[in-house]
């Protein structure tokens, strides 16, 4: 059964949050999660790059999509650490 994406907003961008729900609802954070939303976040690079260059304000929406999908890297990562202490008491990420 696959998850309906939301857990970053219903976590209110929280990765402690985030991770007490899915701990509560017996759930996880795949490996894959963690490369889709950095694959996710590098497939913006160039666009934002460009618009940094350009420094115009309209460009500003590339930066915040960027910076949103940045954030949620890192809450996956996060969650995924925060599992990993749990079970083993470290972390190798």
């Amino acid at each position: 059964m696959t998850r309906e994406a939301g857990l970053f907003e219903a976590a209110g961008g929280s990765s402690l949050r985030g991770y007490l729900i899915l701990r509560r609802e017996g759930g996880n954070v795949p490996p894959q999660w963690i490369e889709r939303s950095a694959a996710s976040r590098r497939g913006r690079q160039d666009v934002l790059a460009t618009a940094l260059k350009d420094g115009s304000p309209a460009d500003i929406v590339v930066a915040e999509d960027w910076e949103v999908a940045y954030r949620k890297e890192c809450f996956y990562r996060g969650i995924r650490i925060l599992f990993e202490l749990e079970r083993v008491g470290k972390s190798k990420m």
